[in-house]
């Protein structure tokens, strides 16, 4: 099938296409404009931790190396820990014992809601962790961007100041187990509004595929005779001449 005759069976059913074209673009402006607004900050960490004194003599706690090695698998275990309801409590005190700003209520508000109204639950869905060989990588998600770098700062006392009471031992509770290296600026906060265009965009592009599709396959089961290849095809005879179509 030649170039023109692809644009001739798209030209045909053109109204089909530019219907269902239409229709998904309607659907992805509605859904782009009334999608909730979020902002996420991004923090990093670096683990920090060293030999403790006092502890049983052992090569390869006191060897570098081994103590490098061991906070790699610490960094791991914490993509866990920072999804867990023990560091969303911690956060979630954090927050609570945090000052106001002048212009805020008696009670500090997160997640457009009293402190006391929000469950560990709240926290944990505002928050990611991944990891990158030592280093943790936590991403938080707010309404606001003041909201944002809020909890972003909460997670920052609770890793670098050792808040995470639940976790025993000498290592956790003595001194901090992480340092902050990258913190979360105003400027730094990412607004959901752009991964929501790219969607939309998406969506429209994937309704127009599908409405092309739909016209080549629409064509395809067409047993009409159209031209004087159809009918050569049909009858399978020599085609002698063909009355133009006006």
């Amino acid at each position: 099938m030649e170039l023109k005759q692809y644009w001739n069976v798209i030209w045909k059913r053109r109204w089909l296409v530019l219907a269902i074209f239409l229709l998904t673009a309607a659907l992805s402006a509605a859904m782009f404009l009334t999608s909730k607004l979020s902002y996420q900050a991004d923090t990093k960490f670096n683990t920090r931790q060293e030999p403790v004194a006092g502890s049983p003599t052992s090569l390869f706690l006191y060897q570098p190396y081994g103590y490098w090695i061991g906070s790699e698998f610490l960094v791991d275990d914490y993509t866990q820990i920072v999804q867990s309801d023990a560091f969303a409590t911690s956060v979630w005190t954090v927050l609570k014992n945090e000052p106001n700003e002048p212009n805020e209520a008696s009670e500090p508000t997160v997640f457009g809601k009293p402190i006391s109204e929000v469950t560990t639950d709240d926290i944990k869905s505002s928050l990611e962790a991944d990891r990158r060989q030592r280093q943790l990588h936590v991403q938080i998600t707010g309404s606001s961007r003041e909201e944002a770098l809020k909890i972003a700062g909460a997670v920052a006392t609770v890793l670098t100041e050792s808040r995470l009471k639940p976790i025993k031992g000498q290592d956790f509770d003595d001194r901090p187990v992480f340092s902050q290296i990258d913190e979360a600026t105003a400027d730094e906060v990412t607004s959901s509004r752009s991964k929501e265009l790219l969607n939309a965009i998406i969506r429209v592009i994937v309704g127009l595929v599908v409405a092309l599709a739909l016209v080549f396959l629409l064509e395809y089961l067409d047993g009409s005779v159209r031209d004087e290849r159809d009918a050569q095809k049909v009858l399978d005879l020599p085609v002698l001449g063909a009355i133009p179509r006006i």
